[in-house]
């Protein structure tokens, strides 16, 4: 169904275009939302904190395999290191933000606010 105006003109046919993930200078490893939402997460704790695995997949309410495939990426990316280790018998996953994370999380902020036209105080 198209929208027309009086004239025969579709609606908001003169409207600027929403600017793309690239336009805005986003970072579009960390701009998918699950990605997002792991990056906030691991940059809510101090510099030297890191989170288990099943914590992070708890709290975001992820499935392991999904899980997985972001962090991965995100590792990928140079913004968090994975370490796994034994405590006793049990294999433990780990999972911290890299300072390069931090930063890129930082600047995508930024760069989100500019696009928003915002400042948020931190």
């Amino acid at each position: 169904m198209n929208s027309e105006t009086s004239d025969g003109a579709e609606a908001g046919a003169n409207r600027e275009p929403s600017p793309a993930v690239g336009d805005l200078d986003l970072d579009e490893t960390i701009h998918q939302p699950t990605r997002l939402r792991i990056m906030t997460l691991l940059v809510s704790v101090p510099e030297s904190d890191r989170l288990a695995y099943g914590f992070i997949q708890q709290t975001l309410g992820l499935t392991g395999g999904n899980q997985t495939i972001h962090l991965r990426k995100l590792e990928a990316a140079g913004f968090l290191a994975i370490t796994k280790e034994f405590e006793g018998a049990k294999p433990r996953t780990w999972v911290q933000a890299t300072t390069t994370g931090r930063r890129a999380y930082a600047d995508y902020l930024s760069n989100l606010e500019k696009a928003l036209g915002l400042h948020i105080p931190r």
